[in-house]
């Protein structure tokens, strides 16, 4: 009943509270003027201060009053549904549970210990998070939990729209901030990865430095069996999770609405979400209308790093391969390809039918290109290191070699793509469904520089649509792309999204009949879970807090 009351009051404190606009800070909580404050980052430095603020947070609360949408509280990071060994079992069944779960008693008692070794009252912790009503809502979700559990904690609140919070996260300027991650192929490593230390983005992002965790995903990317590579991965997956550099928070569901009228819009479990090219509606005008919580931060494969970029990138270009309504990989770019005995080396084989928008033909020598551009130092591509597979990637990456040919990816001839691996990858091939292994064409690059992907003026396509209209912050529009080599199979003339980061709002638009798709949130469930245009999904996702414990900005 305790709890029930806590969730019940804290929900109607959400649900009034003042909104934080853009940029601007809350802190519900007066600010301290005790003289004995500590810098936040000596206290995040302490392992028992990262373990307490994990088991402060009620992750069940969270789901089930903030979130009320299919998503499911979890301790541990790889989530369920994403990897499966040859006897069918998945990863977190044989791997099991593990991290912390909420536990205020032991909260108090790490926190109290922390308090007397580095001798504070005080501290305050910037939190990071996105300018959406949702994002605010978790974020004072967590912020009453760790200053009602641990004493002389302040938590204040700073929302920035989704490319000047990432911005701000790459900088390490923050204490605390949300992040989900979603996998881009179906294995541990896809999450694992992203904190190997110094070359993942968020171990870069938090300082997440460890030999042991390191060695292991080394040891695990060697294995010649996924029952072996399991074993390695299950033991770094419980180190980074003891370590207290992540808090997971809960793996991603969703609920949304959809007119009946729409079929066949492909939604995924892994890489970017959703792809329109075999959508079709019945209402006789032939487009979908929908929003977006947030902007596209950019359309170049090499620089957008958000699931609104992806999913956009998704429908207007393709790559070597393509994955279909069954979550089943099926021919793109290549209509056919093949891997060597040793799976060391694989080899596709373009289409000589594909063309981009302004009529250039498609070729290998646009992946060659692309592949090379996106392990090029100065490019910055932050998902650089998924290529890490590909032979002579990393050294290009990192600058250690200069030579580009060096890298195991060449085009033999204008219909042949060849790619040499360090190492057997047995999921290679779906990889490249992935934005990062999207093809560009050199011209169009080269002609527009910098500004290359900033504007629907600045690029061209190859998938199923094109960009028809891209205004910041307020909207962007797909059109049916008449050079598609499949474009008899896209049924939709257009595809429109507006930018309505207030779901209250995105609701309203399709209850009036302006969109035909909108995600629901928490408050909506309970209204809509009988009708007939209700539905859900679960992600192959991690929502998690990141704790920046060794990575302070440069002063």
């Amino acid at each position: 009943m305790l709890l029930k009351r806590k969730a019940s009051i804290l929900l109607s404190s959400l649900l009034i509270s003042s909104i934080v606009l853009t940029g601007c800070s809350s802190t519900n909580k007066k600010e301290s003027t005790s003289k004995n404050q500590i810098d936040p980052f000596k206290v995040l430095e302490n392992e028992d201060a990262r373990k307490a603020i994990s088991l402060a947070i009620d992750k069940e609360q969270m789901t089930n009053v903030i979130l009320n949408d299919g998503s499911k509280p979890v301790n541990r990071f790889v989530p369920d549904g994403l990897a499966f060994n040859e006897a069918g079992k998945d990863y977190r069944e044989v791997a099991g549970e593990m991290g912390y779960a909420h536990n205020d008693d032991e909260a108090k008692k790490s926190w109290d210990k922390v308090k007397k070794e580095l001798n504070f009252d005080t501290v305050e912790f910037e939190f990071l998070t996105t300018d959406t009503e949702q994002s605010k809502k978790i974020a004072e979700f967590i912020q009453s939990e760790l200053q009602d559990a641990l004493e002389g904690v302040t938590v204040k609140i700073q929302q920035l729209p989704t490319k000047l919070k990432t911005e701000k996260g790459s900088a390490g300027d923050f204490q605390l901030s949300i992040a989900g991650w979603g996998a881009d192929y179906p294995d541990p490593l896809t999450f694992l990865e992203i904190y190997y230390p110094e070359v993942g983005r968020y171990a870069i992002n938090v300082g997440y430095k460890d030999e042991e965790y390191k060695n292991l995903i080394s040891k695990a990317k060697e294995s010649t069996t996924i029952d072996e590579s399991w074993d390695s991965y299950m033991k770094a997956e419980k180190i980074l999770l003891d370590s207290g550099f992540i808090t997971p928070l809960y793996q991603k569901g969703g609920a949304y609405l959809e007119k009946e009228y729409i079929k066949d819009v492909a939604n995924y479990s892994f890489g970017p979400q959703t792809s329109y090219k075999w959508a079709k509606v019945s209402n006789g005008k032939n487009e979908i209308n929908t929003n977006s919580s947030s902007d596209i931060s950019s359309m170049d494969t090499a620089k957008a790093s958000d699931s609104t970029s992806f999913e956009a990138i998704n429908n207007v270009m393709e790559g070597l391969v393509r994955v279909d309504l069954k979550n089943e990989l099926i021919p793109g770019m290549a209509e056919s390809w093949e891997k060597s005995s040793d799976a060391k080396t694989w080899t596709f084989k373009i289409r000589p039918d594909a063309k981009w928008s302004n009529g250039d033909p498609v070729t290998a020598h646009d992946f060659e290109y692309a592949f090379i551009r996106n392990l090029t130092p100065e490019t910055a591509c932050e998902y650089a290191y998924v290529m890490y597979d590909i032979k002579g990637a990393e050294d290009f990456n990192l600058g250690k070699t200069k030579d580009s040919s060096s890298v195991g990816v060449k085009a033999i001839d204008d219909h042949t793509l060849e790619v040499k691996l360090n190492r057997p990858v047995n999921y290679f091939d779906q990889l490249m469904a992935f934005p990062v292994f999207f093809p560009v064409n050199q011209k169009v690059v080269e002609t527009y520089g910098d500004d290359y992907g900033t504007s629907k003026d600045n690029l061209v396509f190859n998938g199923p649509f094109v960009m028809d209209s891209w205004k910041i912050e307020d909207q962007y529009g797909l059109k049916k792309n008449e050079k598609y080599w499949d474009n008899k199979t896209v049924n939709l003339d257009k595809v429109n999204f507006k930018v309505v980061k207030d779901i209250n709002a995105a609701v309203n638009l399709y209850e009036t009949g302006e969109i035909d798709k909108v995600v629901l949130a928490s408050e909506h469930v309970d209204k809509y879970k009988d009708s007939k245009e209700f539905k859900t999904i679960k992600y192959a996702s991690c929502n998690f807090l990141m704790v920046n414990a060794g990575n302070p900005p440069k002063k």
